[in-house]
């Protein structure tokens, strides 16, 4: 039913519907205001409303309470906003405001409200509606470089990046161990195996094919992924949704029965509830954690190798993979990530939006950055120091950005 609303968008809150209407039952001179979670300015599945604000209404006013939880009764960061209806006016000022850290009060909320609190940022930004449409609106006091950083860059497409594979029956976990009984053990592998469950189940030739080396943040680090697997994930696509289509993978069928109870995959009883196009997990590729702290962690694989939806993956033939690995791990793309990325806390959240809207500038040179980070890969091997290599692709990073010394100091803090 939801979903034949004018307004419906995959992975969207309810509310942002009802602020849509809300703009749209607005006369010329009337104002909306909300208290509402902060997430909508760089959520996936906020674009229709974001929109929607940028095209049909004018901002007056955002208060961003950042870490501070508004209601006793919901664990949920919020903001004020107060749009009014206008489509006419571009290039205006608003008021923005947003409380910063994770030490914020009761008494910071009251004073941001007075703007006289010393733990928030207070900006005037400019919307100019083209400039906006389709992105976060992330507002910052240096907003001059982000622009410069932005000029003339290219950026990453839709079909150049994929979420890892989704499936929620990996490891037997407490709560289904309840359903199935105490003939179960927490930690069986259902979809993904051990090495010693590998060998045990003893499976046929066929059935081995269906097996792919799994990998998890235990080997994927940043700039560089192990080699050697420790896991395998059975990886069955949605042609396995039939009760059927096991018959001729006895052993398989055999282990995966004695969980058809609790999996919930949408291809149940054999299929993975989502596999992704397979070409994303073989040969080279930057694996990208999802959700880090305190720097974004991206990683070089020139192997095959299969990963859950903690990940993303880029592939792209825009540029050689090494440069492209370098650029993304420098402090310059942190910088930008952490103001006009999405974040949650302290954290880096690098869903595909944000990897979208990442400005890429690629040299006629590239192999300068590309040496280093060989060097960086095979010192990572290793396990030896690599902070001075890293801050000289940072350093070449800068050049082609072409930021000034003032920028860069900026930028480092």
């Amino acid at each position: 039913m939801f979903e034949n609303i004018p307004y419906y968008q995959g992975k969207m809150d309810l509310w942002y519907s009802f602020a849509c209407v809300g703009i749209d039952l607005l006369n010329d001179k009337g104002h909306l205001c909300f208290i509402a979670t902060n997430k909508w300015v760089t959520n996936n599945g906020a674009g229709i409303l974001r929109n929607k604000v940028i095209e049909d209404s004018q901002i007056k006013q955002l208060v961003d309470f950042g870490s501070y939880m508004i209601f006793d009764s919901a664990n949920i960061q919020t903001m004020i906003m107060l749009f009014n209806k206008n489509s006419d006016n571009d290039g205006y000022n608003f008021d923005y405001r947003k409380l910063i850290g994770n030490d914020v009060k009761l008494q910071d909320v009251i004073e941001i409200l007075n703007k006289t609190s010393t733990k928030a940022h207070y900006l005037t930004p400019t919307i100019i509606r083209d400039k906006f449409k389709n992105k976060f609106l992330t507002f910052s006091e240096n907003n001059d470089i982000f622009e410069k950083i932005a000029n003339n860059a290219i950026y990453l497409e839709k079909n150049e990046l994929s979420q890892g594979v989704v499936f929620p029956q990996d490891f037997l976990n407490k709560k289904n161990q309840d359903i199935l009984g105490k003939n179960f053990v927490v930690g069986e592998g259902i979809f993904a195996l051990t090495e010693q469950e590998k060998n045990n189940l003893n499976f046929l030739e066929d059935e081995l094919k269906l097996l792919k080396p799994y990998y998890t943040t235990e080997e994927i680090h940043r700039y560089f992924t192990e080699r050697g697997n420790k896991l395998w994930l059975i990886y069955t696509s949605s042609k396995f949704k039939n009760p059927n289509s096991f018959n001729n993978y006895p052993k398989l069928k055999a282990h995966l029965d004695r969980f058809t109870q609790i999996i919930t995959s949408d291809n149940k009883p054999y299929g993975l509830h989502r596999t992704r196009e397979e070409k994303y997990f073989i040969g080279e590729k930057i694996i990208v954690i999802r959700k880090s702290v305190g720097t974004p962690i991206f990683s070089y694989c020139d192997f095959d190798c299969y990963v859950s939806q903690t990940f993303n993956i880029i592939k792209t033939k825009k540029c050689n993979l090494k440069f492209l690995l370098g650029l993304l791990n420098s402090r310059l793309i942190a910088f930008w990530l952490k103001s006009k990325g999405k974040m949650q806390g302290n954290n880096y959240q690098l869903d595909t939006e944000p990897l979208m809207q990442v400005p890429i500038k690629i040299p006629e040179n590239q192999q300068p950055i590309v040496t280093l980070v060989e060097q960086i890969l095979q010192s990572k091997r290793q396990n030896t120091n690599t902070a001075e290599l890293e801050k000289r692709i940072d350093v070449l990073v800068y050049e082609l950005y072409g930021l000034t010394d003032e920028e860069i100091r900026i930028i480092e803090g």
